[in-house]
């Protein structure tokens, strides 16, 4: 192959990992039947000293990541996420991404799922083991009330 083949061919793989990544993310994050899905797993895909910030605080680093999705995933009976319109910029060994998040979610209490949208900013740093999240950072978009309120003693107060 020649040298500008190998380079549109190695950009097209980085671009698919890092969607690949993000879809682990997902499927990680959902939990079904009222369970979540493997938080171990999930917090794997962050580099050692990456930063979540889902609009509910801030975790630094696997452990950290995997108490917080711990602590994030108790109350929901199910919650699916989707993940759209991959925008990923590669330089190297890292990249920026965007993503819009589109969500659905349904409680014991509430079997009618409600719905959230977030645009998702990530970072990433390529590792021996491949594609990691380096920061993941969430612009809320629209959310249900009834979701919101599930989470009114985490969400981060609005600036003043």
């Amino acid at each position: 192959m020649s040298e500008s083949i190998e380079v549109t061919v190695r950009h097209l793989k980085d671009v698919e990992d890092i969607k690949t990544l993000r879809h682990k993310y997902s499927y990680g994050a959902n939990v079904i039947d009222g369970q979540a899905g493997d938080l171990k797993a999930f917090a794997a895909l962050f580099a050692n000293d990456a930063s979540f910030d889902v609009g509910m605080g801030e975790a630094v680093g696997p452990a950290a990541i995997e108490a917080m999705m711990e602590a994030l995933t108790t109350q929901w009976k199910c919650a699916m996420h989707y993940m759209l319109n991959p925008v990923i910029e590669i330089d190297g060994d890292r990249a920026k991404g965007t993503f819009t998040g589109l969500f659905a979610f349904t409680s014991e209490a509430n079997p009618v799922p409600v719905f959230l949208s977030n645009i998702y900013t990530d970072t990433y740093v390529r590792t021996p083991g491949g594609w990691k999240f380096q920061s993941v950072r969430v612009r809320m978009t629209f959310a249900d009330p009834v979701f919101l309120e599930g989470y009114a003693d985490h969400l981060a107060e609005p600036a003043a």
